[in-house]
């Protein structure tokens, strides 16, 4: 997110709402180079003929294209007069004509482009827009316009390249107004993409033309425009280059901001600080920060503090820290974030006592989050369970502020989940507090307390108190049941998670969402070994959903996939292609189509489906990683199948199959002993353990002469091939040989 200053009012907005900013501001500059499209500005002047005109007599016949032009023009010549009658919808379809005739004519669309914005017609005005682009490649000031265009309809990457464009042009004068415009435009759509060493070279040019107006001739109508712009101040200038690890070049620009005096000391100071320590300039950064205490600011939050620490580690007086904190507090009394700060160094200083005293204190004055994530911290250390669950639940009851502080609380509660023997401590706290008829535990305390209990995949307690909060809160039943549900299907039991889901289901007060839980339930059942039960489950789904929910359709589909039903899973993939094929899960239609091929023995088809995703998606890791496999598993296109499977695990590392796919590949092309650390890590995963796998594993290590390795594997292999609610004969016929050849 950026902080973009509108009408001297300090935001915070989205990149997307911040291209639709730049695009809206009126920058009022004062030439036409400036300007955006008006009408006037494409005047095409026809000279007047004689007032007795002599009869025309041609050299030569006009061609067909002579024609055209000829014709083009006439009706450009029309929608000139319909434009100065002001019949505007008129003159647009004239000069649509014109341009159907003659898609050359550079100048009617000059006059096009200008009308259909003016009529609103702005996909209309874009379409003809970027043809002239095409046309006339080095006009800046449409490639500009076009740009920003692109801008506001969240097109960034586009209009980016449109204005780069215009900068390169070589009609645009590198020491104009207009050139400056140009690359403060850039340095904006740079910075809102993440692209802050663009961002910081673009404003380069932007800084130098403030500092140096005459160079780039600009006017006072420019100059002002670039001072008072709140992108465009020394200050926001420098708070780029600091971004982009240029600290000389923030501390040129920050002095000048500084000397301008045109907003607080404070908030420049702390930027100076920051890039002076940049510098390796410690003392004259402590100089700067003190400056920005002294104004009692808190605008930079506890980044603030924490420079300071910096600051003092680099001066190698690290233990004056907590001093210069205690000063500081003592002068700001109500700056919660410092006290809180502070707190937490004496955390750091074994200082328990000191620490909780002060946390208390700050938030009986006023509560936050912080706060309690803060006490959270220090109970764990203290291993005092009780008040630890009473300090998370109280940070989890701050609905409002969750969201900024959700690092630091997923940091606490990592922290937590680590330490198996209080997290037992906190599971037995809530056990007892959720006692009775009239239990003590409150909701954010049974929610935390379940969610604890997953991480650590203590399942049963999590269902435990994963019920007691839908008690408690039945407005959030809905979530509770969904979280609870996926959690045993992520564990594997998938018959408790159809009872959950079926209960979800009855629940009165979930009417509006019982379409959600029955497509939830038809995983839940298939994967139960129910396939008939997930079938009626979508019967039962669509029947609130809609008979053609494309999400039912997908899933009817998936679910005789998954029971190796392929002739009655074929034609409904084919269905879900062809009624939705744009839809999201539609390559994933193509995946599944191209397996069930491969499982039925056309290799040949299976891969035919594959290649054409391919061209379709090249980049995509899963077509990658399916279509090279296949062709390793045939020990052809090895080399080929070796780049792809390398795209593959480049874009997921921890994939296990791809790791698998790697392992086989490199054992085709006579590598076991490269093959083998993929196929480890792979069966190393969650979800490795998979008999294909094995198999591999115990091919490489048999062939590296690993025989008691090898059948250990092979051995795995067979029991998970056998245990499989559906298994492949061929794959257990296939290990059993291996095994009895030994």
């Amino acid at each position: 997110m950026l902080s973009i200053a509108f009408g001297g009012m300090l935001l915070w907005i989205s990149p997307a709402s911040a291209t639709r900013q730049l695009a809206q501001e009126e920058f009022a500059p004062s030439d036409a180079t400036h300007r955006l499209f008006r009408r006037s500005d494409f005047r095409l002047d026809v000279a007047q003929p004689p007032e007795q005109p002599e009869k025309f007599k041609p050299a030569r016949e006009r061609d067909a294209d002579g024609q055209k032009r000829i014709d083009a023009m006439g009706w450009f010549m029309k929608g000139r007069f319909l434009e100065q009658r002001e019949e505007f919808k008129a003159a647009l379809e004239a000069y649509e004509k014109a341009v159907q005739i003659d898609p050359g004519a550079v100048e009617v669309y000059r006059a096009l482009i200008p009308l259909a914005f003016g009529l609103n017609e702005a996909d209309k005005a874009m379409n003809y827009a970027l043809k002239a682009v095409e046309l006339t490649p080095d006009d800046f000031l449409l490639l500009q316009r076009v740009g920003i265009h692109l801008a506001t309809k969240d097109k960034v990457p586009e209009a980016i390249r449109l204005i780069e464009q215009a900068a390169r042009s070589t009609k645009l004068d590198r020491l104009s107004g207009q050139y400056v415009a140009i690359m403060r435009d850039l340095a904006f759509l740079y910075l809102i993409t993440g692209q802050v060493e663009k961002s910081a070279d673009a404003f380069e040019v932007v800084f130098d033309a403030k500092t140096n107006p005459e160079k780039f001739h600009l006017d006072f109508q420019m100059k002002s425009e670039l001072e008072k712009h709140q992108r465009t101040t020394y200050e926001a200038i420098g708070q780029v280059f600091l971004e982009a690890k240029r600290p000389d070049r923030a501390i040129v620009a920050l002095e000048r901001a500084a000397s301008a005096k045109k907003t607080k000391p404070g908030n420049i100071s702390f930027n100076l600080a920051q890039a002076y320590l940049m510098t390796e300039r410690p003392d004259k950064s402590l100089e700067h920060l003190q400056t920005y205490f002294d104004a009692q600011l808190q605008s930079k939050g506890k980044a603030a503090y924490q420079l300071l620490a910096d600051i003092l580690k680099v001066q190698g007086k690290s233990g004056d820290l907590v001093s210069r904190l205690e000063q500081l507090a003592e002068k700001d009394q109500h700056n919660q974030t410092l006290q809180f700060f502070l707190a937490r160094q004496y955390v750091e200083a074994n200082r328990f006592d000191d620490a909780e005293a002060r946390f208390k204190k700050t938030l009986e004055r006023e509560k936050g989050i912080e706060g309690y994530i803060g006490l959270a911290s220090l109970y764990r250390r203290q291993n005092k369970p009780a008040e630890l669950l009473q300090a998370l639940s109280q940070a989890f009851a701050r609905e409002s502020e969750l969201e900024k502080a959700a690092e630091d609380l997923e940091r606490e509660l990592q922290a937590v989940g680590a330490d198996e023997k209080l997290v037992a401590g906190l599971l037995e706290v809530g056990a007892k507090q959720s006692e009775g008829d009239s239990p003590k535990l409150d909701f954010a305390s049974s929610v935390l307390l379940a969610k604890i209990a997953t991480q650590n995949k203590l399942y049963d307690p999590a269902e435990k108190f994963y019920r007691l909060g839908i008690k408690l809160r039945r407005d959030r039943a809905a979530t509770l049941y969904d979280e609870l549900a996926r959690m045993l299907l992520e564990a594997r039991k998938f018959g408790d998670a159809v009872k959950v889901i079926d209960d979800a289901i009855n629940e009165p007060s979930l009417k509006n969402n019982r379409a959600a839980f029955w497509f939830l339930q038809t995983q839940a059942r298939e994967m139960a070994g129910d396939t008939a039960g997930a079938l009626a489950a979508i019967t039962e789904g669509r029947k609130l959903a809609g008979e053609d929910n494309p999400l039912f359709l997908f899933q009817e589909a998936w679910i005789h996939y998954h029971a190796h039903q392929w002739d009655q899973a074929v034609p409904l993939f084919e269905k879900f292609i062809e009624k939705n094929p744009g839809h999201r899960l539609s390559r994933q239609c193509q995946f599944s189509l191209s397996n069930i091929h491969v499982q039925k023995g056309d290799l040949r088809k299976g891969e035919e489906i594959l290649e054409k995703v391919l061209v379709e998606a090249p980049d995509d890791p899963s077509v990658n990683n399916d279509l090279g496999y296949l062709y390793a598993d045939q020990g052809k296109n090895l080399e080929q199948a070796r780049g792809m499977i390398e795209k593959a695990l480049k874009a997921e590392p921890d994939n296990a199959a791809y790791q698998d796919s790697m392992g086989w590949v490199l054992f085709k092309l006579g590598k076991p002993a490269e093959a083998i650390p993929f196929l480890e890590k792979a069966v190393q995963t969650p979800r490795g353990t998979d008999a294909t796998i094995f198999d591999h594993l115990g091919d490489c290590q048999h062939a590296l002469g690993q025989k008691d390795k090898a059948i250990e594997n092979w051995q795995k292999a067979l029991k998970d091939a056998k245990a499989d609610k559906t298994p492949d004969p061929k794959l257990i016929e296939k290990i059993e040989e291996k095994l009895k050849g030994k």
